[in-house]
């Protein structure tokens, strides 16, 4: 972050912006009946993904906030600061909350060492991508998700013990009361200020729900022409659609752009390629945690002191996630100092991070094709869940 005192203004002369400032997640404090601010096991869906992660505060571990005990209960309140003109403005839908929901109830269970019992209260479940509600099936009869239909009214708190009383209606239009360990708001997507400020200074307009207005035949060109706009900025959408509609921005640029197309840009040069012909295989072997998408059933350091046994393997590693950059420059010093001559990566699919490994052999002065990638998460791990040991041999 550059510091105030040292900012400057730089003017840029281009042929075209594509705006992709993102949103912010509602801030729950306003549902004073959810206990956000005053109860340490209300948390958000954000905070709970944090949690979950194997990076995150708790290394993936599913421990609740107040005692750091493993809930046995957990329920997801959807709609928190969506489809709402009470508490907020955002009468709209956010679009991911649902499918954000199960995907964590759905891990939380994997997580538990113990057992859990996961709830969703909703009012209506959207599941409209492709194969969502496949995976929403799957969620209740295989996985034993709960879902409650349902507005809940308020949420209080055992003093004792810390656990959460849920006040809702059924229904059957029944009262209900339920305690559980662990409660997860699951929070809308909305536009930030600043980013309302800024489409005002750029001159794009926006539509009543504050996002950025486009049409169904155009869903990225603004009201100004030249400038673009994707993701979460156009409306609330999960990742894929995100990236869809950024590739589809980068085009619209490019169409327009066409006739400067290669005037400015300047060629990356890679090192010479050093010749191995007729050296014996130096292997380098990198296997990876992928958080724990792979560390969560395979036995990876198991896995990591078996490369180690193989025949011409001189270096062996494991990471937490070998698509950092700090792993790559890692990778980059193994290669230089075990002068490795052949590298071979254990984590997730070629299709999406096997350029990116390639690259750094390429910017080591090493052929691009002695590298080779073993996907122990697709084929492996995601398969074999349930026999870790067997996945691990």
């Amino acid at each position: 972050m550059v510091h105030s005192s040292h900012r400057q203004e730089i003017t840029l002369e281009v042929g075209s912006v594509i705006l992709a400032p993102g949103a912010e997640t509602f801030d729950p404090r306003r549902y004073e009946e959810y206990g956000y601010s005053q109860f340490d096991n209300v948390v958000t869906s954000l905070e709970f993904e944090r949690m979950l992660s194997a990076s995150g505060p708790l290394r993936g571990h599913l421990l609740r906030p107040s005692d750091h005990r493993e809930p046995a209960k957990i329920a997801w309140l959807q709609c928190v600061g969506s489809r709402d003109i009470n508490h907020c403005d955002n009468s709209y839908c956010s679009g991911v909350c649902c499918m954000h929901a199960i995907k964590q109830a759905v891990i939380a269970k994997e997580h538990a060492k113990n057992g859990l019992e996961a709830s969703i209260f909703f009012m209506d479940m959207r599941t409209y991508g492709k194969d969502f509600d496949r995976y929403y099936n799957r969620a209740q009869e295989e996985q034993g998700v709960h879902f409650v239909r349902s507005r809940v009214h308020s949420v209080s708190q055992e003093p004792d013990t810390g656990n959460l009383i849920l006040s809702y209606v059924d229904e059957a239009g029944k009262n209900c009361e339920e305690i559980f360990n662990l409660v997860v708001l699951s929070i809308g997507l909305q536009t930030p200020a600043a980013v309302r400020d800024l489409a005002q200074r750029l001159g794009v307009d926006l539509d009543s729900d504050r996002f950025c207005r486009t049409n169904s035949f155009q869903p990225v060109a603004t009201s100004r022409e030249g400038v673009y706009v994707c993701g979460l900025f156009q409306a609330p959408k999960d990742i894929p659609q995100s990236v869809m509609e950024a590739s589809a921005a980068a085009t619209a640029v490019g169409n327009i752009l066409a006739p400067a197309r290669n005037s400015l840009t300047t060629t990356k040069k890679a090192p010479t390629e050093i010749n191995i012909a007729g050296e014996p295989p130096r292997v380098g072997v990198f296997v990876c945690h992928c958080g724990i998408n792979i560390a969560g059933v395979v036995d990876v350091a198991a896995v990591r002191d078996y490369a180690a046994t193989l025949p011409y393997v001189v270096y062996v590693g494991d990471n937490l996630y070998t698509c950092s950059q700090d792993t790559q420059a890692k990778m980059l010093q193994v290669i230089k100092e075990q002068r490795v001559n052949r590298v071979v990566v254990a984590a997730c699919s070629p299709r999406t991070h096997e350029p990116l490994f390639q690259d750094t052999l390429t910017s080591t002065g090493l052929n691009k094709y002695l590298f080779e990638m073993a996907n122990i998460r697709n084929h492996d791990s995601w398969v074999h869940g349930s026999t870790p040991e067997q996945a691990t041999a």
